[in-house]
């Protein structure tokens, strides 16, 4: 995982790139280069001679194609790897009008959370959840408060038929017959945002929503599966998930007279590639959990989750970093089994 850092200022000297969160018809603006089949948040590298302002105007107006916008600076950010530490700046947008797409553009989407297929899965959630929590906007719907991690009120609104749709699902899902594999993977292609080729999930499964749950190749998901999806909840591939883990988004105001009114809030839960999560876990709002980690049974995850690490406790913490010593290991014991069948 990188480590990213936000930064009131800095020396203009030093910014490589520009990155702009862009809102335009009440929702956020992402594009696909024409050599990549995956989303960004509009950006890129600052040319010879050009200020950071005038960087961030010329790559929102060619990779979006607005005309008419406003556009600010936020903050100043930084993405450090090895010991080697790169800074950009992070912009705010608002387009009231598009036109022609720059020829490298294959194509934009505006969508009210982030796509699940991202360019930079390790730097532009960071970004696009710093422009939510410093940003003040008006989703001019419940459904689109809810994602935007503001506060909404679920009663009387269009939340009220989606969550009932998740509900209807879910009881579809979990009575079905137990060898009726293709209705139960046609249920959680609805039910569900996104998914890919390889997936399994035993009965039972909970879900507020299913839209905002997003699943990669080779996911398997234990019984008794928690998902409070009210943001995103995104798994990369080769996720295994144990029986009884929770996924919590939701969130309730500390202060009884706002929680009392009904308000609520959400934040995104993202996790990695590889990733193994041990029984009895619960992941809470806004967590990320890097590549490559074990994460132990019984564990609650308040808190960010590095790549390549053994995690666990409650709160969960790093226990270790996944070594060579882990792959050999477990290479001689394949190595053994392959033997024990040829005997």
């Amino acid at each position: 995982m990188f480590d990213i850092n936000f930064y009131p200022n800095a020396d203009n000297k030093k910014i490589k790139y520009v990155v702009i969160m862009a809102r335009y018809a009440d929702s956020w603006i992402f594009c696909k280069n024409k050599d990549s089949d995956t989303y960004e948040i509009p950006g890129g590298k600052i040319e010879v001679n050009e200020s950071v302002l005038e960087a961030a105007r010329r790559e929102l107006e060619e990779e979006t194609g607005a005309i008419k916008y406003d556009i600010k600076e936020v903050t100043i950010y930084s993405v450090k790897v090895d010991n080697i530490e790169t800074f950009g700046a992070l912009f705010y947008a608002n387009i009231d009008e598009i036109g022609s797409l720059n020829h490298e553009i294959k194509e934009i989407i505006v969508s009210d959370v982030l796509p699940y297929d991202l360019t930079y899965p390790n730097i532009q959630p960071k970004l696009f959840r710093y422009i939510m929590k410093n940003i003040e906007f008006n989703p001019k719907t419940e459904h689109k408060r809810m994602v935007s991690e503001k506060l909404y009120f679920q009663p009387k609104s269009d939340l009220v038929l989606a969550h009932r749709n998740a509900l209807r699902l879910c009881y579809e899902y979990n009575n079905s017959n137990w060898n009726d594999f293709s209705k139960k993977e046609e249920i959680i292609k609805e039910l569900f945002g996104s998914t890919k080729e390889l997936f399994y999930i035993e009965p039972t499964i909970h879900c507020d929503y299913g839209f905002n749950i997003h699943i990669g190749n080779n996911f398997y998901a234990n019984f008794d599966t928690v998902f409070l999806d009210v943001n995103t909840i995104t798994f990369g591939d080769n996720v295994f998930i144990a029986p009884r883990c929770s996924f919590f988004t939701a969130g309730h105001p500390i202060d009884k007279d706002i929680r009392n009114m009904g308000l609520e809030y959400g934040y995104p839960i993202r996790i990695g590639n590889d990733v193994w999560i041990g029984g009895n876990t619960v992941v809470n709002p806004g967590v990320t959990i890097g590549n490559n980690v074990v994460i132990g049974s019984g564990s609650v995850v308040t808190k960010d989750i590095p790549d390549g690490v053994v995690a666990a406790g409650n709160p969960c913490k790093v226990i270790r970093k996944i070594t060579n010593e882990d792959k050999e290991y477990w290479n001689n014991k394949k190595e053994e089994y392959l033997r024990s069948l040829s005997n």
